[in-house]
């Protein structure tokens, strides 16, 4: 009984990984669109909660903005950055308001940027040492370590690429740094490749932010701003979604391929005498 149960928890949580792009956009499509679409404003109500959320969340952040706008900035994507708090600590939207900021005249835009990359790369490097030393081996025993294995293929077969890009992408961006350590790829590859990645998403999101400011948004206008994240969430994850499809197109083409060449070989083989 209880290795059939744990047979159909193993089913269930591979269902999970398979469909996950999938499951994330019903849920964006259901809390997001929908509240925002539908005429019944009874539901409508019930349905924002990620509207309501990232209304405080936003709120909060102005909040220590107004006190502590460099501290923010710094330690806030020092943590979006170190280990796996990236899940909990939006690094994006701190940067984003702190090129708001910058745009209204209420931090400056190099010090910002300056900060950001810095921690950044702390964040990152923490990161990348906990995995090269094994500080994250308990990890790949959970869900962690499922997110870990869908990064090993990519990271092992592409990983130029991939640490160059992976803070903009999603899940990526939250284990990219320590499964580069923990796959072994050396400091001296990685460094660099990371570090430039890191800078240029820094520099993008805070470059966002100044035009939004650029283009009328006020520092505490709330309702404009989490409009925006939600319009971000739904691009990027069609985005995902998108490539996600190209690769099982691209994984299908070559299995059939590989399949013909197999066949072709079976035939050469028994025509040969």
């Amino acid at each position: 009984m209880e290795q059939r149960t744990g047979t159909d928890r193993q089913r269930a949580s591979a269902w999970v990984m398979r469909n996950s792009n999938w499951l994330v956009l019903a849920f964006a499509l259901v809390f997001i669109v929908l509240p925002r679409v539908s005429p019944f404003e009874g539901l409508n109500d019930q349905l924002r909660v990620f509207q309501r959320l990232s209304e405080w969340t936003i709120n909060r952040i102005q909040d220590l903005f107004d006190d502590y706008g460099y501290y923010v900035v710094f330690f806030g994507v020092l943590a979006e950055n170190t280990l796996f708090f990236g899940l909990i600590v939006p690094g994006a939207i701190i940067i984003i308001l702190g090129g708001l900021a910058a745009e209204n005249g209420s931090m400056n835009a190099w010090l910002l940027v300056g900060l950001a990359i810095v921690a950044t790369i702390l964040g990152d490097t923490a990161s990348y040492l906990s995995g090269r030393l094994g500080w994250t081996r308990m990890l790949e025993r959970g869900s962690m370590g499922k997110m870990l294995d869908r990064v090993r293929g990519p990271m092992e077969a592409n990983s130029t690429w991939l640490i160059l890009a992976y803070h903009f992408a999603g899940y990526s961006r939250v284990v990219g740094p320590t499964a580069a350590g923990l796959f072994k790829i050396p400091y001296r590859k990685w460094a660099p490749l990371d570090y430039t990645g890191g800078a240029v998403w820094v520099i993008a999101f805070a470059s966002l932010g100044y035009l939004l400011g650029v283009f009328g948004v006020e520092f505490d206008d709330t309702k404009t701003m989490v409009r925006l994240i939600e319009i971000m969430v739904l691009v990027v994850l069609v985005g995902a979604i998108v490539v996600a499809f190209a690769r099982a197109a691209r994984s299908e083409r070559a299995a059939e391929g590989g399949a013909g060449d197999a066949a072709t070989v079976a035939v050469r083989a028994a025509d040969e005498p």
